[in-house]
């Protein structure tokens, strides 16, 4: 008994030594807890939204083609087909306070993912690249003394309407949207405030629509927005080369994309008349220098290209879920460069939709557009729709749409 009590006490006098010497040891900085704490902040602060979004297209007409029958509009392509528009999600995190850095990883699944990855030319037939998933946006940005720093390809400043229809009233997107501004840019953007009510945005990118410089010009991306009570306001501006991203006439100029440089000015603006009613509009004035054209009516000259337009819309909220919405449109090309070729080519567009909220989350819309595309000779419009056009040179489309979407924040 005496040799086991003498064996427990030495036991415990080691314990007690190894726990000592365990105080004495350097603390790891980081523990497992940190770890998990610190990626519990990171998560919190990322913010997670998407949609998914199906339509139905019917034209009027009726065409032979049902491919590429709606050229006016950006998406929504074809004729008397079921379609997923889209499968949407957007992963960010604001640079909302100074020294804090983000990112936004914006990615688009589904047909018009297709379509902004673009369309090409074969022998005089149209195609479309064999991708159906479009990075729309990935940037990194930072804030430095509250002016943030966004570095990658984000979405463009011009325009009223965005890429994800579902922030749209309209489904479709109407024609100053599709012909008149870029959809995006790769490069730096800077934005800021003068003040509560004045901003400002300033940066240089790639040039419209690509990711890769094709070129060695850049462009100039410039805006003054303003916001007060029920109105805000934007002026924004690009200067640079446009490359003529119109579907149909992509080939129409060769120098303008290497050389010259375009000059877009466009105005927004958001008026809530009142709690029920809200009205919108655009302005949009372009120019393009020394345009040396391929084909159509002005075919191996060298002439300086306009383009211009407006666009006015309203909405009415009839009850919490139902609302409705018009929207009307005037695009004029004069030279027939960023529609399709011909002299003094002008599209119109008027759009009624009804939009439903069916639950939180699912939104359901159904949309009636008028379009019409005239210009000076019947060859012109019929080289730009499947189905061709009336002998008047002029052509009139009346679509159907239906459009549900799932989105989630």
């Amino acid at each position: 008994m005496t040799q086991l009590e003498d064996k427990l006490a030495t036991s415990e006098h080691t314990i007690a030594d190894q726990a000592e010497l365990l105080k004495t040891q350097a603390t790891p900085a980081v523990g497992a807890g940190e770890v998990v704490e610190e990626i519990d902040v990171f998560l919190s602060r990322v913010d997670v939204a998407g949609y998914v979004s199906a339509s139905y297209v019917y034209n009027a007409n009726n065409p032979d083609d049902p491919t590429y029958a709606q050229a006016l509009n950006q998406f929504n392509l074809d004729h008397n087909t079921f379609n997923l528009d889209a499968a949407a999600i957007e992963f960010s995190m604001p640079a909302s306070e100074p020294g804090q850095a983000g990112f936004v990883l914006d990615i688009n699944f589904g047909q018009n993912a297709q379509i902004l990855g673009g369309y090409f030319n074969d022998d005089d037939e149209l195609f479309a690249a064999d991708n159906t998933v479009e990075i729309e946006q990935l940037n990194v940005s930072y804030n430095w003394e509250n002016i943030v720093f966004k570095f990658g390809k984000f979405d463009t400043l011009l325009g009223y309407e965005v890429i994800d229809i579902v922030a749209n009233k309209q489904v479709t997107q109407g024609v100053l949207f599709t012909y008149a501004i870029p959809l995006y840019h790769t490069g730096l953007l800077a934005s800021g405030k003068f003040s509560e009510e004045w901003g400002w945005a300033a940066g240089v990118t790639n040039g419209w629509n690509n990711a890769n410089d094709l070129n060695d010009n850049k462009g100039v991306l410039a805006q003054i927005n303003m916001a007060t009570g029920p109105f805000s306001t934007a002026i924004t501006s690009y200067y640079g080369s446009d490359g003529n991203t119109g579907f149909a006439n992509v080939d129409n100029s060769t120098d303008s994309f290497n050389n010259s440089r375009a000059l877009v000015l466009d105005w927004t603006a958001t008026v809530k008349a009142t709690d029920a009613v809200t009205f919108w509009w655009e302005a949009n004035w372009s120019y393009q220098k020394d345009v040396e054209f391929d084909a159509g009516p002005f075919a191996g000259r060298d002439l300086n290209a306009h383009w211009y337009g407006g666009l006015l819309g309203a909405s009415f909220q009839v009850t919490d879920a139902l609302w409705l919405a018009t929207r009307g449109e005037i695009m004029r090309d004069s030279k027939g460069y960023r529609i399709t070729t011909g002299d003094d080519v002008t599209a119109y567009t008027l759009t009624g939709t009804a939009g439903y909220q069916l639950t939180d989350n699912l939104l359901a819309r159904l949309e009636l557009r008028y379009d019409l595309l005239d210009a000076d000779s019947k060859s012109d419009v019929n080289s730009f729709f499947p189905q061709g056009g009336p002998d008047n040179g002029s052509h009139r489309d009346l679509q159907y749409i239906a459009n549900v979407a799932y989105v989630f924040d």
